[in-house]
């Protein structure tokens, strides 16, 4: 029987350690961030503990305090334990907002001022706030809503401050820069934050700046958050638009048909309608759409514009005619240049009935017919109480 061949002995195990599996560059630093926010949780669950047994009046007076001193991260982790107390009130869920805004978390900040507007109505300041946030995000359409119902809710005389910013809400333009970088700053500070996101990406794409994302790179995010929540208006809006500026309006006509319906207001309209002018041949459901959409933003020139064009294919020239000198109206009132000067000096002089009347009529040349009013009746107050001739 032939002898089988000797089996090696088996070898000592290498003292030194196993190759490791070859990682990428981002990982060891996701390992940091991810030890560094269970730090950040720790600390922050200690903090929380140690101030849920303080009395609600020594919480409320530290929580003023670091406002006071702009010490942001304090003050917020006391007005939270502050408004997880029974004694949570308007002014309360207001430091907490104001805290939250400073630093940078602008929807955390919108959710809390929701609360702050249910928890007493009729207090201005929680609704003034909001207003500012959503005319930062270029949310016209929300903002008119929350204005019209703050100034059913405050007592009458505030009713003026509403006024004053839900003018500049739906009428002024802030700084094309100062928007740009609250912009960046709240959608860095909270990655959730889709309206913050959506506004940044909506600013950029008429003008885009050296080193703004392209429109592949910003249908890419849009499409990404879109995914996360299909019922968010902003971003749905957002990406409608840059498919139209990318030049696939089928893509786009497919989100417009999946629009939720409950939330089919003046910017689905809006789209609707110059998807039907501009891709789908068909004027007549253009203007329609257009029609639904200008009932909310009256002073939307663009949107007029395209409704001027679709009348003119209709051959309804007269009616054309009038939307395009409206157009021209509206470009003049509201350029920045003409109207910033305007609106200071008016908005600054609120105590002068002319101030008021003043508003009243560019808020009538806007399209703008219930603010109008509104101002007129402030200063017809005024008249009343002060024996004043507007």
């Amino acid at each position: 029987m032939p002898r089988r061949p000797d089996r090696p002995k088996p070898r000592k195990a290498a003292a030194v350690a196993p190759p490791q599996r070859a990682t990428t560059g981002p990982r060891p630093r996701r390992r940091r961030l991810l030890a560094a926010a269970a730090l950040l949780g720790v600390a922050a669950a200690v903090a929380a503990w140690a101030l849920a047994g303080e009395d609600p009046a020594t919480l409320r007076a530290r929580a003023e305090a670091a406002s006071k001193a702009e010490d942001w991260p304090t003050a917020l982790r006391c007005f939270e334990a502050l408004n997880r107390s029974a004694v949570a009130d308007a002014d309360s869920r207001l430091g907490e907002a104001r805290a939250l805004l400073a630093l940078g978390r602008a929807a955390q900040a919108e959710r809390v001022l929701i609360r702050g507007c249910q928890a007493d109505p009729t207090r201005p300041e929680p609704w003034l706030l909001r207003l500012e946030l959503l005319h930062m995000e270029d949310r016209p359409v929300e903002a008119a809503r929350v204005g019209w119902e703050a100034y059913e809710a405050v007592a009458p005389p505030r009713r003026r401050e509403v006024l004053k910013v839900l003018t500049t809400a739906l009428l002024a333009e802030e700084p094309d820069a100062l928007v740009r970088s609250t912009l960046k700053r709240w959608a860095a500070a909270d990655p959730d934050d889709l309206d913050a996101e959506a506004a940044l990406l909506r600013r950029i794409a008429p003008e885009p700046h050296l080193g703004d994302p392209d429109v592949a790179d910003r249908l890419k995010t849009l499409e990404i958050r879109l995914a996360r929540d299909p019922s968010h208006v902003g971003v749905r809006e957002a990406l409608v638009q840059t498919l139209a500026d990318a030049g696939d309006p089928d893509r786009g006509r497919m989100l417009l048909d999946s629009w939720p319906r409950s939330s089919r207001d003046a910017r689905y309209d809006r789209l609707r309608g110059r998807w039907s002018l501009d891709y789908d041949a068909d004027p007549a459901l253009a203007v329609d759409h257009l029609r639904r959409a200008l009932a909310e933003v009256p002073h939307d020139w663009k949107t007029r514009y395209r409704l001027a064009r679709a009348l003119r294919l209709l051959n309804r020239d007269a009616d054309a005619r009038r939307e395009s000198d409206t157009v021209a109206l509206l470009r003049d009132l509201l350029s920045p240049r003409l109207l910033g000067p305007r609106l200071d000096a008016d908005l600054s002089r609120l105590d002068d009935p002319r101030s008021l009347l003043d508003l009243s009529s560019l808020c009538s040349s806007a399209g703008l017919a219930r603010l109008a009013q509104a101002w007129r009746q402030e200063a017809e107050a005024m008249r009343r109480a002060g024996g004043v001739q507007p």
